[in-house]
């Protein structure tokens, strides 16, 4: 009852539909996304060049959002002493947030990932929604933390979560996958994942 509870009180935090589907991007660099992640490195232009690169997009309380976090923190560490792989997670969270769910303190958010039975994040966190509650965009807008968030839906095309990218050596999206596993030790979603990044590492 409790873990219910949770996932549908989370379950507000759903973001409104994308305005187009971002199975257009696939065949096309990454958008750009500059931020940095939550260990301090900056994402740009370069930071997708020369690797294959797995991108999920998900949010804290998304049930397969967070099954999806177990078997990518599996493909991590068997793909990890290869320097032509790495994983990154673009949160609908703050750095505050996403900090507290991957502690082990007794924080808010830390809590909610011990009630749903979470792992912690072993790959990359990249954090969309500012810790601040609102601020200046480069035009003098005032930007609301939420509309901040939204606009990485919205640049992206995610209308479902978890939402994964496939990116090539030259940073290209090859492929899309919308959904996760249905729980964190599915074999048959490590197995496909695990054959998009070898068809990906092999060219």
């Amino acid at each position: 009852m409790k873990k219910t509870f949770l996932v549908l009180f989370l379950s507000l935090l759903l973001l409104p539909l994308a305005s187009f589907d971002s199975q257009n991007l696939v065949g096309h660099p990454m958008p750009l996304i500059a931020n940095k992640t939550l260990d301090g490195k900056v994402v740009n232009e370069n930071y997708f060049k020369r690797h294959v690169t797995i991108v999920s997009f998900m949010y804290i309380g998304c049930m397969p959002c967070m099954n999806e976090i177990s078997v990518l923190n599996r493909l991590n560490r068997e793909f990890s002493p290869d320097p032509r792989f790495q994983i990154i997670c673009v949160a609908r969270q703050t750095k505050e947030q996403m900090m507290q769910f991957n502690s082990d303190d007794k924080t808010l958010f830390g809590k909610i990932r011990k009630a749903l039975n979470t792992d912690s994040i072993e790959y990359a966190i990249l954090p969309a929604c500012s810790d601040e509650k609102s601020k200046m965009d480069s035009s003098g807008n005032h930007i609301t933390m939420k509309s901040e968030c939204n606009t990485i839906t919205e640049k992206y095309g995610i209308d479902a979560f978890p939402t994964t990218f496939f990116l090539d050596k030259k940073g290209i999206i090859r492929k899309i996958d919308k959904g996760g596993p249905p729980d964190k030790n599915d074999t048959l979603f490590y197995a496909h994942l695990k054959e998009g990044i070898d068809v990906l590492l092999n060219e």
